[in-house]
């Protein structure tokens, strides 16, 4: 007698994707994308490759998933900081949480790696479509959510905070004696200061 596909109940849907999604983050970090397979990915979040295909078409379906899930989380922790303490200190620590959260996770900034564009590249157009994120929008509601007034143009304020968070890519290059992130620090708070009246 031939076996039909396995009925999941959703609660077991949502455990099942809530473990690949886990396994999929610590695989982006170590081995990487092009390094993991389906496999490895169902082993460790010990199901079989059948169960995996009951929820994904491909790996990189997962991993799209995953890293579009992984941004659209660290914005909303960013405008709730925010909200949180709605002025310049406030601004302040969550320019730097969301330094930690991109220190993290390097698959989210280092996008010109062979592991990258690899994943990329297989992406279907609409895919790529959802990963562009108006960072600069993002920034307009973080300011109004402070209550704060910039000091010079909207753009200079975003272009030098855009400047500073992408520091975070060149960290691995500056010399051993370098306080990275004490440097980070010091300066989000003189650029806070500088920026918002």
């Amino acid at each position: 007698m031939a076996r039909g596909k396995k009925v999941f109940s959703e609660e077991d849907k949502i455990l099942i994707k809530s473990k690949l999604k886990d396994e999929c983050m610590a695989f982006w970090v170590s081995p990487g994308y092009k390094e993991t397979s389906i496999g490895a990915l169902c082993k460790k979040a010990e199901i079989s490759t059948g169960t995996f295909y009951n929820f994904y078409a491909s790996k990189e379906e997962l991993f799209f998933e995953v890293l579009y899930d992984i941004q659209d989380t660290i914005y909303e922790n960013f405008i709730e900081r925010i909200e949180q303490c709605p002025e310049k200190s406030g601004f302040e620590t969550a320019i730097i949480q969301l330094y930690y959260e991109y220190e993290s996770k390097p698959f989210l900034y280092d996008v010109k790696t062979v592991d990258f564009t690899s994943f990329y590249s297989k992406l279907s157009e609409e895919m790529k479509e959802k990963l562009i994120f108006d960072s600069s929008e993002l920034f307009r509601t973080a300011i109004k959510r402070a209550n704060l007034k910039l000091k010079v143009s909207e753009n200079l304020a975003f272009s030098t905070f855009s400047v500073l968070l992408s520091s975070v890519a060149s960290k691995e290059g500056i010399s051993k004696n370098c306080d990275h992130l004490a440097a980070f620090q010091f300066m989000t708070k003189q650029l806070v200061a500088s920026i918002f009246e």
